[in-house]
């Protein structure tokens, strides 16, 4: 990818977009995370045209590149730094991707009602296939059918192309984003909240197996350099317990082909056990265990890599986020999925690495963030109920 191929246009509150920066004063660096919340930073001069719109609150960025829109969203914050060597300063710009919008809402058990103190429902039940169920709690909980209060401003709702299997999902307060990727994780779905025109649009996508001819390598040029950590499943066999007591209780046991086939290559059979007490419907014990298999079902595979700047598997046109592809380590072909990307743009030219599969397995203080994550969305779910 060429700095050529990257556009970064600033935009205010409402959406308007105010200016394009320049390649020569291009100084970004973007991290981009599939079904999940990317993140950026900016650094402008602080005499800069554009630094007093990013420094309005509410004010963004689009990031365009080759093929489609990169990431757009908000600025959290800036940070002024001066020297005697810049005595006129420059601000640093930290912000967030648009899917933000759904780490920042709840699914309420009745969304049609703002009061979460008066809700005359116990749980937002929705059936249909995973993308339509995907959409209906988006559309109800902040998309054009919730109420104003909830409603977010020019947020629209994308196409749905109705894939994935026909289930039941059940919300009570959950967070909106949390939901969403345990839907799309059981149905080979991404999504994310991008800007186009002067609308934001909740998009869903299928996630493309692009291994048998995506094949990233040291040695065939395509990779400049790579890390990889393969480590063992999560869990290989799901215990759900759904309502009732004692031996009344309702369980449901489940496997899958991928969990059995890394219990056997690692000698380990890892139980989960998963509380549904606040559903008696067995097609949404069945769904959670197949969300609970999708996300950690399967021997992990987890690569850093760099792209070189020559190579003809072009990412963003050729393979993008969700994308399953191969990557070769040691003369080992491995598959994985396409979690997030870095992209650094400068002045000197722009740097793009690749992450395939969980970060944290390379990041022990992304594993533990993400261990004490899990826990809280485990107690804030028991707490709901």
């Amino acid at each position: 990818m060429q700095l050529a191929d990257i556009t970064v246009e600033v935009r205010d509150k409402g959406l308007n977009r105010i200016g394009l920066i320049r390649p020569e004063e291009m100084d970004i660096d973007i991290r981009g995370e599939h079904n999940n919340v990317g993140s950026w930073t900016i650094k402008l001069a602080a005499e800069h045209r554009l630094t007093p719109v990013l420094r309005t609150p509410g004010s963004g960025i689009i990031v365009l590149g080759p093929s489609d829109v990169l990431l757009s969203g908000p600025c959290t914050g800036p940070t002024y730094e001066a020297s005697t060597d810049d005595p006129y300063g420059t601000v640093t710009f930290e912000g967030v991707g648009d899917s933000i919008v759904l780490a920042d809402m709840l699914s309420f058990p009745d969304p049609t009602n703002v009061n979460p103190t008066t809700q005359t429902l116990s749980h937002d039940v929705r059936t249909g296939t995973v993308e339509s169920i995907m959409h209906g709690f988006v559309n109800a909980n902040c998309g054009p059918a919730a109420p104003a209060a909830r409603r977010k401003a020019n947020l629209i709702m994308g196409t749905n192309g109705n894939r994935g299997p026909v289930t039941t999902k059940s919300a009570r307060f959950p967070v909106l984003g949390n939901l969403l990727s345990d839907l799309a994780a059981s149905a080979g779905l991404g999504f994310r909240v991008v800007q186009r025109d002067d609308k934001l649009v909740f998009e869903t996508y299928a996630v493309t197996d692009r291994s048998a001819y995506i094949r990233l390598d040291v040695w065939n040029g395509t990779l400049s350099n790579q890390k990889l950590a393969i480590t063992p499943p999560g869990a290989t066999q799901v215990i759900v317990a759904g309502q009732g007591e004692m031996v009344d209780r309702q369980f449901y046991a489940a496997t899958s082909a991928d969990a059995q086939a890394a219990e056997t290559l690692w000698g380990r059979r890892i139980e989960r056990f998963v509380d549904q007490r606040q559903t008696d419907d067995s097609d949404e014990h069945i769904q959670k265990a197949n969300e609970v298999l999708a996300k950690e079902g399967f021997t992990g595979v987890t690569v850093q890599a760099t792209p070189t700047d020559d190579s003809t598997m072009r990412y963003g046109i050729d393979w993008s986020l969700g994308d399953t592809v191969t990557v070769v380590v040691d003369g080992d072909e491995e598959q994985s999925t396409v979690t997030g990307f870095i992209l650094k743009a400068s002045s000197e030219g722009v740097r793009l690495g690749a992450v395939l599969g969980d970060i944290t397995n390379l990041d022990r203080n992304a594993s533990i963030e993400k261990r004490l994550k899990d826990v809280e969305t485990r107690l804030a779910a028991l707490e709901a109920r």
